[in-house]
């Protein structure tokens, strides 16, 4: 890769265009190459400048960033961040879903109060965005038929908890976790814990599409929760979520400080699962930035549990899964499509 990031900003607003640059201007290694301020003229300029990575605007006049994303994804090898509102977390993960890399929330007021927030934030982005390889971007979205075994209408929930499958994932993840989700079922014996980096605002729309693709039970965490299966439980932003008791088992949330910079972070959910299951936990590292997770996979690891490991090839960034390779704690490395139906075979022994 080259060592400057080329980037075309889009925006139907100058004003938001100019704080764009302005943000991305402070580091060297980054040139903005152009600007546009419809989704006619992203695609079009796109064609023209071959960004690496471009920022765009949802809502604008003509064609709109969803009408443009799809076009954008198939005709060039732009890496694509979103620039998403918060009230509208629905279209945000319909982006995720046609190609984007990742996102960043533009409130309604405008963007961060300080020039460096939005810089260091952004900057992130857009690194984290230049590392994805093109053919990435719509891989996340293809499972495997075998990963996709739907129940059988007489079959219904299990009474009986005997494991419990704690999932982490960062960018390229909604994707990703509705596959993975799209093959379980509420007939196992299993509850699901959750860990999904993502800012304010968009964990209750997660857990609404999570529970579309699969009859699982895919609900926000609250601190206090019980423990029950055919549930799975997503943790909120902002706080750290663990499992704890021993008879009756169930979520507690709190502001304990970031870990690996994010919070809820997923190590403390994989060790206090490990430390309350043992060997009937399940630990799963899907695509994400980072090494979060690795600590925690270790845990169950050590305590006899199986953990999965998505493999490079689906993931978006395999920062935390190749982390868990490389740390020697992951029992399987399966592509994306394989993910669902490994842990149907952990649980099922």
């Amino acid at each position: 890769m080259r060592s400057t990031v080329k980037v075309l900003v889009v925006d139907d607003s100058a004003l938001t265009r100019q704080l764009l640059t302005r943000a991305l201007g402070v580091d060297p290694s980054i040139e903005v190459v152009g600007a546009a301020k419809t989704g006619i003229d992203a695609i079009e300029k796109c064609l023209a400048l071959r960004p690496d990575v471009m920022t765009l605007d949802i809502e604008m006049p003509e064609l709109t960033g969803i009408e443009a994303l799809p076009h954008i994804i198939r005709t060039t090898p732009t890496r694509v961040v979103m620039l998403s509102a918060v009230d509208d977390p629905d279209t945000t993960y319909q982006a995720l879903m046609l190609g984007a890399t990742d996102f960043i929330v533009k409130p309604a007021s405008g963007f961060a109060s300080s020039l460096a927030d939005l810089s260091d934030l952004l900057i992130k982005k857009i690194k984290t965005a230049y590392r994805v390889r093109p053919e990435s971007r719509l891989v996340a979205h293809v499972r495997d038929d075998a990963s996709a075994t739907r129940l059988s209408p007489e079959r219904g929930r299990v009474s009986a908890l005997e494991r419990v499958v704690a999932i982490a994932a960062s960018t390229g993840g909604p994707p990703a976790l509705e596959t993975v989700f799209s093959g379980l079922g509420a007939d196992l014996p299993v509850s699901y814990v959750v860990v999904q980096h993502l800012p304010a605002g968009f964990t209750d729309s997660l857990a609404r599409r999570l529970g579309r693709v699969t009859d699982i039970e895919v609900i926000t965490a609250c601190d206090g929760d019980r423990i029950e299966p055919g549930v799975a439980y997503v943790a909120p932003h902002g706080v750290h979520m663990r499992i704890a008791g021993r008879s009756a088992p169930r979520v507690v949330l709190d502001d304990a400080p970031s870990i690996h910079g994010v919070r809820p972070a997923a190590d403390p959910m994989l060790q206090s699962v490990a430390a309350r299951f043992a060997d009937r936990a399940v630990g799963v590292v899907l695509t994400g930035m980072g090494t979060d997770g690795v600590a925690g996979l270790r845990a169950i690891t050590d305590a006899g549990g199986e953990t999965i490991v998505q493999d490079e090839q689906t993931s978006v960034v395999w920062g935390m899964p190749g982390a868990a390779v490389r740390a020697g704690v992951a029992s399987r490395v399966v592509p994306l499509g394989r993910v669902a139906a490994e842990i149907r075979r952990s649980v099922r022994g």
